[in-house]
């Protein structure tokens, strides 16, 4: 250091010591305070500034000392995501998916997960500690319900947080979710469009949001299309969906009337495809079925995609988004948003996919 200036001078990349921010403050010629309120993407600091700050820190080799930070920002960078005392979700597919694109998207934002379980009766007092002890910048709720009381701590607490999924006081929080009822609403008219007038709904678990909301959707179109709800018979899994598929399309088959099967799942609905031809039946030319596709990477469909029409959209993506939310609002400063997931449809080929372009109505209460 020059003890006449005293300031620092130009620094070595790799310099081979840890470069603190003091020494960044140095180089550029900036205060600390400046240069700490870069790194945290206050917006009282210029585009340029925070880029000339960002790609020095870079260059250099600067690591933030997450326990400095957080004495002075009262930041962790550490997101909490409470997950229910039950080991069969652990095993689920589509939260594997959710958490491997969380976890993707922490990675590229710099927070860390902090995962626990707690049980029915300790779950808000898992959530009032995690505020009271400031032990996270803020949280994640998935598979919400109407009324949702973690939603109901989390508005009073005044905390950041994101929803997978949404209830009916969405505009207050931050969300990332798939267009339920517009996704359902389509499969259901475009099997009514190609003349099925018997349909078998394998949905959800309808304690959630989710399933219900894709229930309802089902229901609206095979209404709005003229032909009612008669030849409409729904079953449900309990959470999480999967392992049931087999055993209730064989159910739902008993009632040789039926010419169509809804899944709420692919899961749900490759184990149907088996149940299909163990029954003699024939999919496509006996047996119609349509899908939703959350692109679970560890199950192959290549052997039965060619027989199925399915909506598609990654949960992957959905965890992605869920972190790029709560860093919009932690590390900017920005009211909560919502993002919904884009879906893509495939059609299987002969099948009048008209419908598909058709408006969904505007109706209260859609997720």
């Amino acid at each position: 250091m020059d003890k006449k200036s005293n300031k620092a001078g130009p620094l070595a990349v790799n310099s081979g010591r840890n470069v603190t921010i003091k020494d960044l403050a140095g180089e550029l010629g900036l205060s600390i305070t400046t240069i700490s309120r870069a790194l945290s993407g206050y917006t009282d600091v210029g585009e340029n500034t925070r880029k000339r700050v960002e790609e020095a820190a870079t260059r250099l080799g600067y690591r933030p000392n997450r326990n400095a930070q957080r004495l002075v920002t009262r930041r962790t960078h550490n997101i909490g995501w409470v997950q229910p005392d039950n080991e069969r979700k652990f095993l689920d597919p589509h939260f594997v998916e959710v958490m491997a694109g969380v976890l993707r998207g922490a990675r590229a934002r710099n927070y860390d997960i902090v995962m626990t379980s707690a049980t029915a009766d300790h779950e808000m007092a898992t959530y009032d500690r995690y505020v009271k002890d400031n032990s996270v910048d803020g949280f994640i709720v998935d598979l919400p319900r109407e009324g949702d009381p973690r939603i109901d701590y989390l508005l009073e607490a005044g905390r950041p947080f994101v929803v997978h999924g949404r209830e009916s006081r969405h505009a207050r929080y931050g969300w990332v979710d798939v267009d339920n009822y517009a996704n359902f609403y389509r499969l259901a008219r475009l099997l009514a469009a190609n003349g099925h007038r018997n349909i078998a709904f394998i949905n959800g678990d309808e304690r959630f949001i989710y399933a219900d909301t894709r229930r309802r959707a089902v229901e609206d179109a095979l209404s709005d299309f003229g032909i009612g709800t008669a030849g409409l018979r729904v079953y449900n899994s309990l959470h999480p969906m999967g392992e049931v598929g087999f055993k209730l399309t064989t159910e739902a088959l008993r009632d040789g009337a039926v010419t169509a099967v809804l899944y709420s799942s692919i899961l749900m609905a490759i184990e149907g495809h088996n149940a299909v031809v163990r029954a003699g039946r024939t999919v496509e030319k006996d047996i119609a079925i349509a899908t939703m596709d959350d692109v679970l990477h560890y199950l192959d469909i290549d052997h039965v995609a060619e027989s199925l029409t399915f909506v598609r959209s990654s949960l992957q993506e959905a965890g992605v988004a869920i972190v790029e939310e709560i860093s919009r609002q932690c590390d900017r400063h920005g009211a909560p948003s919502g993002t919904i997931i884009p879906s893509t449809f495939h059609v299987l080929p002969g099948w009048d996919a008209q419908s598909l372009d058709l408006p969904i109505p505007e109706r209260a209460g859609m997720y």
